[in-house]
């Protein structure tokens, strides 16, 4: 009777360290923080990409490129910047492009 005690505990002990383990590395995942990079794009890339079409099911109807020296304004407005998340790594894309301009959107 003793050693089956025993023997539950152990396997009860192993599964809770899993467990543990576990949740400390979702923990430790979600509060990484999130790089942000800029990513060279030209309108024919944007024009024809999955993320355009993403943007627009999520209610995205107007897009544009705004100057930097302007985006706080357009920002002010109600404009969203557009980004391509990399969830995996954890990095999110700036959509920037050749002239400097950033790509951003209105719902």
């Amino acid at each position: 009777m003793n050693e089956t005690v025993s023997w539950i505990l152990c396997a009860f002990t192993v599964i809770g360290g899993i467990a543990a383990i576990g949740y400390l590395f979702d923990k430790w995942r979600s509060e990484r923080k999130w790089s942000e990079q800029e990513k060279k794009v030209n309108n024919d890339w944007w024009e024809s990409s999955d993320l355009k079409q993403l943007y627009e099911k999520n209610g995205c109807t107007e897009f544009g490129w705004s100057n930097k020296d302007r985006l706080s304004e357009r920002l002010s407005k109600g404009k969203k910047l557009v980004y391509e998340v990399d969830k995996k790594n954890r990095i999110k894309n700036l959509l920037v492009n050749k002239s400097g301009q950033v790509l951003i959107c209105k719902k």
